[in-house]
């Protein structure tokens, strides 16, 4: 009878657990905040909660910047620190600088001149590797209830590897579009027979090349080989029109 009970138990236990909503196991982590909504002229007021016997860290990490100052409008009921010293928040802090904000609620502490409120405000100055400095604030509210959150991450708007490489992508293959056209037009001038290639021109339109490839653009590329715009131009008409090649058109 006892192992009936044990089993009985056992697989009561079980299907429990299997029917217990995965909210109240595990709450989520982090949660994600784009740059320009916390900070800039489009920037709207978010709210961060902070619940009773569970921090919420506000990182700054994936942008890169480094907090420098902070205010905490009404500190009676939660508590600041970071993950480095801060000028006016720390004594002796010869080099103020942090990545992470980390916020602790506590029991409401009688500050005489400040009005009880169940939100506040934060204020963050970020300064850049560049040196430009950013501000952003937040509205801290206490809270009740299960945690929605462990972490606020501040976030670019566009991961920067997506948009930085996209313009010198561009011109990479614009310019090799380039020094293509204008090979298909000499190999085109060869073959009609209006240029050889012992002839110093053609000599000068390879060194017309390696300039372009070596970044230099049109018109300096031109000026240090000594050839013409007006011939590049037509080197390039040659390659995409091979109709004027069959009307006899020449260099």
């Amino acid at each position: 009878m006892k192992s009936v009970i044990n089993t009985v138990t056992s697989g009561t236990l079980a299907l429990a657990i299997a029917l217990t909503p995965i909210s109240t196991i595990a709450a989520p982590v982090v949660r994600t905040i784009k740059q320009t909504q916390a900070s800039g002229t489009q920037a709207k007021l978010q709210t961060i909660n902070v619940w009773n016997g569970h921090g919420v860290a506000i990182s700054f990490y994936e942008i890169g910047e480094t907090i420098k100052k902070v205010w905490l409008d009404d500190p009676s009921q939660i508590l600041l620190d970071t993950d480095g010293c801060l000028e006016g928040l720390d004594q002796n802090c010869s080099s103020p600088g942090a990545g992470l904000i980390h916020l602790r609620r506590i029991l409401r502490v009688n500050i005489p001149g400040i009005p009880q409120t169940s939100t506040t405000l934060l204020t963050v100055i970020t300064q850049s590797s560049s040196g430009e400095r950013k501000a952003y604030s937040f509205r801290l509210a206490t809270s009740n209830g299960t945690p929605k959150y462990s972490q606020v991450t501040i976030q670019h708007d566009v991961p920067q590897e997506q948009t930085a490489p996209k313009p010198q992508l561009q011109s990479l293959v614009k310019t090799q579009q380039t020094i293509n056209q204008i090979r298909g037009g000499i190999v085109v001038a060869i073959k009609s027979g209006w240029m050889n290639q012992q002839d110093e021109l053609h000599q000068r339109l390879q060194k017309l090349i390696v300039y372009i490839q070596a970044g230099d653009d049109i018109s300096t590329a031109t000026n240090k080989a000594s050839v013409s715009q007006d011939l590049v131009n037509k080197l390039i008409a040659l390659n995409n029109n091979s109709d004027n090649l069959r009307q006899g058109n020449s260099l």
